[in-house]
């Protein structure tokens, strides 16, 4: 398992593996392939020094998305910012996610980490108060969680 920058490249594997990744929990994610790729596009042109992926046996079955110059009205100044993480169904409990946050926060190199999840993925929830994120405001169905590095 290697975690390694993603490229524009890798974009093209990643709507099949959101679309798969969100199975359970649509009303969180896109509703269909051409969304998702739209989305990922998004994501990559926001911050593409800080998209990661992570490769088993040359296969991609994770990535994050995040951004380091992202201002937060709630921490009113610029924090850094997960906008997404996915791991493979398959692959999950394996330390994927945990690595590709840490890749994520090295890359951030900020005090302050925030994201937003929704409030039914439980899962990804528990995952983030693990690893030191904590529950902060809701906002409809969402909840955001704030992890102070230092």
């Amino acid at each position: 398992m290697r975690i390694r920058r993603g490229t524009r490249e890798d974009l093209r594997y990643l709507p099949r593996i959101l679309m798969e990744a969100y199975q359970g929990i649509e009303e969180y994610g896109e509703k269909d392939i051409e969304s998702a790729r739209k989305y990922i596009e998004e994501l990559y042109e926001e911050d593409p020094e800080c998209f990661f992926v992570a490769e088993n046996d040359g296969e991609i079955v994770g990535f994050i998305f995040c951004n380091r110059f992202w201002y937060s009205k709630f921490e009113h100044g610029k924090v850094g910012a997960i906008h997404e993480i996915v791991v493979v169904p398959a692959h999950r409990h394996e330390g994927i996610g945990k690595m590709l946050i840490e890749k994520a926060m090295e890359e951030l190199n900020s005090s302050k980490i925030e994201l937003w999840v929704g409030e039914k993925n439980e899962s990804a929830i528990k995952f983030y108060e693990k690893l030191g994120f904590k529950r902060k405001e809701k906002a409809g169905r969402w909840i955001r969680m704030l992890k102070v590095v230092r």
